[in-house]
C-alpha cells in the first residue's frame, strides 16, 4: 500500500541532495544503494566520465515473479541551476523550495514514485513482471545519460519517462532537433578611421537573421537564434560572429527544410557582401555545424506503453489526454534505441525557477498510476 507520509519524507531527502548536471555522484551512490536494499540487480556505467561528470548511470532489475513483458522506468537524477543547497517546505499540502533555489521535482518526483512502487512490491510481494530501472545523468544539459546508456544491457522494449507535469498527460509525440552553430567572418577594421575596409561579420549576421522565419513556423515546426557572440570592441568592424541556433520539427522533413532554410539566409547575405579593395575582391565567409541532438518519439495510441499508461491513469479516477510535446527528453533517446517511451507526469509546477513546487496528493497519485501501470501489465 502507498505511503503518503514516506512518499514525502523521502521526497524531502532527495531534494536536499546536490545534484545539479554532472554532479550526481551522491545521489546516485544513494539510489545504487537503494535499489540493492530494494532486491534489485544494480550496475553503474561511467558514462559521466565522458563529459567531465563524476556519476554515470544508475540502473537495476527486479525479477518478474508472473510473466509479462518487462517494464522499463525512467527518472533522471540531475537538477538545473540554482539547485544546491535546497531547503524545502511544506504548506497546505504543496511542497516548494525557500525561494533562493529551484526545488528539484524536476525529476525527483519521478525518482520517489520509483522507489516508492519497488518498496510496495518487495514489502506486499505484490505479483509483477520484470522491472527494470534507469536513473540517468545529465538530462538537462544535452540528454546525455540517456545518450551513453548501453541499452542492449536492458531486457526492456517498453517504457516509461517520469519527466512531465500534469498527471493526466501522457506524451506520445515529441520533435526531432537539429543544433546549428553558424561561424562568420567579416574583415576587420578601424571601425572610426577605415570602416569602408572592413566587412562586419555582425552586419552579415543580422541582415541573415532578419531574413530567417523563426519562432513557430507551423503546427510541427519550430526555430530558434538562441546564442549571439562576436566583436573585439566598438572600435573593431567585428571580423567573427558565432551563432547558435536550433530547428525542432514532429516532421523530419519539415526539420531538414528549415535547417537548410537558416543556413541558406547566412550564405545569401554571405555571398552578397563582397567589397573592392585596392582592386581586390574580399568577400565575408561563412562554415555550418548541423547536429542531430535527438530523434523525435512517435508512439501510436493503441501501442502497448500508451494502452497501459490510458489505463493506469483511468483507473485512478482522472481523465487521461494524449499529448505531443515541443521539448527534448530522455524519452527521445530512448525511443531512437528502440524502447518505446512514453512520457509520464508527476505534477512537477513552474520548474526551472525558484517558484517551483509540487502537490503531495499529485506524488501520491503518480505512485497509484505506475502502481497500476504495473498491474494492468499482465492481467
Amino acid at each position: 500500500m502507498i505511503n503518503g507520509k514516506r512518499i514525502v519524507d523521502e521526497f524531502l531527502h532527495l531534494v536536499c541532495i546536490d545534484s545539479e548536471s554532472l554532479n550526481e555522484k551522491e545521489i546516485a551512490d544513494y539510489l545504487a544503494k537503494k535499489l540493492k536494499e530494494l532486491g534489485l540487480d544494480v550496475w553503474v556505467d561511467n558514462g559521466g566520465g565522458k563529459f567531465k561528470g563524476n556519476a554515470g548511470n544508475v540502473m537495476g532489475r527486479l525479477k518478474g515473479n508472473v510473466k509479462g513483458e518487462p517494464l522499463l522506468f525512467i527518472a533522471h537524477m540531475d537538477t538545473v541551476k540554482p539547485g544546491n543547497g535546497v531547503k524545502p517546505i511544506i504548506e497546505n499540502g504543496v511542497i516548494k523550495s525557500d525561494g533562493n533555489t529551484i526545488l528539484g521535482s524536476d525529476d525527483k518526483s519521478g525518482i520517489v514514485v520509483i522507489l516508492e512502487i519497488l518498496r510496495i512490491l518487495k514489502k506486499d510481494n505484490i505479483p509483477h513482471p520484470e522491472i527494470e530501472i534507469l536513473f540517468t545523468f545529465a538530462e538537462e544539459i544535452g540528454l546525455y545519460g540517456a545518450k551513453t546508456v548501453d541499452t542492449n544491457r536492458l531486457h526492456s522494449k517498453c517504457g516509461f519517462a517520469l519527466d512531465s507535469e500534469e498527471i493526466e498527460n501522457i506524451i506520445i509525440k515529441a520533435p526531432f532537433q537539429n543544433s546549428i552553430k553558424i561561424d562568420i567572418y567579416g574583415i576587420e577594421s578601424h571601425a572610426g578611421v577605415v570602416p569602408e575596409k572592413g566587412i562586419s561579420a555582425i552586419e552579415v549576421a543580422a541582415e541573415a537573421i532578419n531574413n530567417m522565419k523563426l519562432g513557430r513556423i507551423d503546427s510541427e515546426t519550430t526555430a530558434n537564434v538562441g546564442i549571439i557572440e562576436g566583436g573585439k570592441a566598438a572600435n573593431i568592424v567585428a571580423g567573427h560572429v558565432k551563432l547558435i541556433c536550433e530547428a525542432r520539427s514532429h516532421n523530419v522533413d519539415k526539420l531538414e527544410k528549415q535547417t537548410k532554410h537558416m543556413i541558406d539566409a547566412v550564405n545569401n547575405v554571405v555571398r552578397n557582401s563582397e567589397i573592392n579593395i585596392n582592386k581586390k575582391k574580399l568577400i565575408a565567409k561563412s562554415n555550418e555545424t548541423v547536429i542531430r541532438e535527438f530523434d523525435g518519439i512517435s508512439v501510436d495510441k493503441d501501442e502497448f506503453p500508451a494502452i497501459l499508461a490510458y489505463k493506469a491513469i483511468e483507473k485512478t479516477g482522472l481523465k487521461p489526454r494524449f499529448e505531443q510535446s515541443g521539448g527534448g527528453s530522455d524519452a527521445n533517446i530512448l525511443n531512437g534505441k528502440g524502447i518505446k517511451t512514453v512520457i509520464l507526469g508527476t505534477g512537477m509546477s513552474n520548474v526551472h525557477t525558484k517558484e517551483e513546487f509540487i502537490k503531495v496528493k499529485n506524488l501520491i497519485k503518480t505512485a497509484e498510476i505506475v502502481g497500476n501501470i504495473i498491474r494492468l501489465s499482465y492481467e
